[in-house]
């Protein structure tokens, strides 16, 4: 059923239509689907993908998109509840044991990240069908998770006092002499390390600026690595779509998620590209043929290879985390980094930049 949700908004969302009315109708005739037709996979079964009245074809992204968003959902439940893959107290639930039912804190961590799920897959296959991320998902989803962080901030569900708590000679967190690893919660980490007194660990306040400083980080990593690209390169690399899908990956995930996802996201692009050049079907240009089309209807969006990196990320954190800890909460060493990293991208963008073609002139 969400899958189905999430078809309407792939549809009508690109062409700035309302989600809510019309009902859902044949493109083709408008002729309006019926009850029995519009459930969700065996509608499209049942129809051999074609529309009733007049037999116009569905696309099979809509049977696709409700198959992957019912499989993401359980893997998702199978994850963090069944088989607690992040450690978080009060939330495993044992399907065949005494509880019966999962708790309210398994039940509102699932739904929390279920919601970031669906906004993941929805901005990906707008992305990969129309080259574009409207801002009404990532937005709308963003503003949600900022919600949610306020009221499950860090370390939640966690007590407050099971944040690291350091000795009076001991700075940082990742000081040799306190090689405690940073506990998870439903944000995995807070926004910095020790927090402050304004936010305590477990604080609402803590929570807010978790998720706003996440959104933030994530839009403008995005945003300096195009226009270190672009300056470099000389033409328009990454699109602001992306930076407002990592825009909304942070507000439920913290900042250092997203930093992450966006290298892991550039190798799944890469696979993803690969793949499609792998079961490509239309037949190779005869030679000398020009290929038509503008060059970026020929390139591979990145939401898709984005998103697979945030879900990557997000479920590889509790062995990545304890790995990452020392340069995430080292101002001084975060800052070398960025600059190393900086400086790399631009030297790269220029080794890769094409000289300008010298403009064709009529021969008298």
């Amino acid at each position: 059923m969400v899958g189905s949700f999430l078809n309407v908004l792939v549809a009508r969302l690109p062409y700035e239509k309302s989600i809510v009315w019309p009902s859902s109708r044949c493109f083709a005739c408008y002729k309006k689907i019926r009850m029995r037709d519009n459930v969700p996979v065996l509608g499209y079964l049942l129809l051999g993908g074609k529309c009733r009245h007049c037999g116009a074809p569905f696309s099979s992204r809509y049977m696709w998109v409700e198959i992957g968003t019912g499989l993401a959902f359980l893997a998702l439940f199978l994850g963090e509840i069944v088989f607690d893959w992040f450690g978080l107290p009060g939330v495993k639930f044992t399907p065949l044991g005494p509880e019966g039912v999962p708790s309210w804190r398994a039940l509102a961590l699932f739904a929390y990240h279920a919601l970031l799920l669906s906004g993941l897959i929805a901005a990906a296959v707008v992305d990969a069908e129309h080259r574009i991320i409207p801002t009404q998902i990532t937005y709308t989803v963003m503003a949600v998770g900022v919600l949610g962080g306020a009221l499950m901030p860090w370390p939640w569900p966690h007590p407050a006092s099971a944040a690291p708590v350091l000795p009076a000679h001991v700075p940082i967190w990742t000081n040799p002499d306190f090689p405690v690893a940073v506990p998870l919660g439903v944000q995995p980490w807070p926004f910095w390390g020790p927090t402050f007194a304004f936010a305590p660990p477990g604080s609402w306040q803590l929570g807010l600026l978790t998720s706003v400083f996440g959104a933030l980080v994530g839009s403008l990593v995005v945003r300096a690595v195009k226009w270190l690209f672009e300056t470099g390169f000389g033409r328009e690399a990454l699109g602001l779509g992306d930076a407002d899908l990592l825009m909304m990956a942070g507000a439920f995930l913290g900042w250092q998620i997203p930093v992450m996802a966006l290298f892991v996201g550039s190798f799944a692009a890469l696979v993803l590209k690969l793949i499609e050049f792998a079961f490509r079907s239309e037949a190779p240009a005869p030679s000398g043929t020009p290929v038509s089309g503008p060059p970026e209807a020929r390139e591979l969006p990145f939401g898709p290879g984005l998103a697979i990196g945030v879900v990557v990320t997000w479920f590889a954190w509790p062995w990545l985390g304890p790995r990452l800890q020392f340069p995430f909460f080292d101002g001084t060493m975060m800052g070398i980094l960025c600059g190393v990293m900086a400086v790399g991208l631009l030297a790269a963008a220029l080794l890769l930049r094409r000289p300008a073609e010298e403009p064709v002139t009529a021969a008298r």
